[in-house]
């Protein structure tokens, strides 16, 4: 196999590796799939139901600061 870029090709990810990813994956999934199938959401319907989960997906988002502009003279 040919490197490209210049570099060697990876060795890719050994069955430990792997198994991590997947096993972290798991736990990441997990708590989204308790709020997605809660039944709170039973109680909206289309856009209704988008339109919220929009709110909440907006909540748990973390504030960026706005960026400053200076006014050229």
């Amino acid at each position: 196999m040919r490197s490209r870029g210049g570099r060697p090709p990876s060795p890719g990810w050994t069955d430990e590796q792997k198994a991590a990813v997947d096993e972290l994956r798991r736990e990441c999934l997990a708590p989204s799939e308790t709020v997605n199938t809660h039944p709170h959401w039973e109680s909206f319907s289309g856009g209704d139901l988008v339109d919220r989960r929009m709110e909440l997906k907006s909540a748990t988002r973390l504030e960026t600061p706005a960026a400053k502009v200076t006014p050229v003279a």
